[in-house]
């Protein structure tokens, strides 16, 4: 069985997923209450743009989380079956679905993010906004670098280095890709001055190596809607 999932999930690494998805379907017959072979399945599915099957082995994953199944995991299940709901262009569906997945993994920047954007899909760019924010937090949080440090009279205090956070955020392609969100509600809000903000400080954040062009296109696209109002 070990030799078969490795086998499968090797297919899906190599994004071989004719192969892969066979090699889940006969797993799942060996071992149909395992909510992750029904997950990697799913994904599968997923990336070989069959949504209609990829929601099904989602929603069967779903179904099979246990209360001891790790967070982080089910955070990836609802994360997965999300997307999909969003690239059926089922919105209401999406939303409940992340929102189920913050109830079980709160710190999953991810989710917030792509909640963010199914808001903004909707164009309820208010709700869009917070849910960037609260991905936007929960990066610079974890990104933090915080020690314990003994003060002169004996005592313990918790000290953050900024300079060792930035750094951090800086190799982070998850925190300029927030940036850029938000940069693009304010855009699509007319708050030009708030997205050049954003956009900008995206830009600033890009890691070395790491290519990323969508915050350049938004002050590209801000230049020209200034230029038209000039006129």
């Amino acid at each position: 069985m070990n030799d078969k999932r490795d086998e499968a999930i090797s297919f899906m690494q190599r994004s071989q997923y004719d192969l892969a998805i066979p090699a889940f379907l006969e797993l799942a017959k060996s071992d149909p209450d395992d909510y992750s072979i029904h997950y990697m399945l799913g994904q599968c599915y997923k990336f070989n743009g069959q949504l209609p099957e990829s929601l099904e082995s989602l929603t069967k994953s779903e179904q099979l989380i246990k209360d001891s199944t790790p967070d982080d995991m089910q955070g990836s299940i609802y994360l997965a079956l999300g997307i999909v709901y969003q690239n059926m262009k089922e919105f209401d569906k999406a939303i409940a679905v992340f929102q189920k997945g913050i109830e079980k993994n709160t710190r999953n920047w991810n989710l917030h993010n792509s909640l963010g954007l199914t808001y903004k899909f909707i164009n309820n760019l208010r709700e869009s906004l917070s849910s960037y924010f609260n991905a936007q937090e929960i990066i610079v949080s974890n990104a933090s670098h915080s020690e314990i440090r003994k003060l002169e009279d004996g005592t313990e205090a918790l000290h953050t280095d900024p300079h060792q956070t930035y750094i951090n955020l800086k190799s982070s392609p998850e925190y300029c890709t927030v940036l850029n969100n938000i940069g693009g509600v304010y855009l699509g809000a007319g708050d030009l001055e708030s997205a050049e903000k954003a956009f900008k400080e995206s830009i600033e954040f890009i890691p070395e190596g790491f290519d990323y062009p969508p915050p350049k296109e938004g002050l590209d696209l801000i230049k020209n809607i200034n230029k038209e109002q000039e006129k």
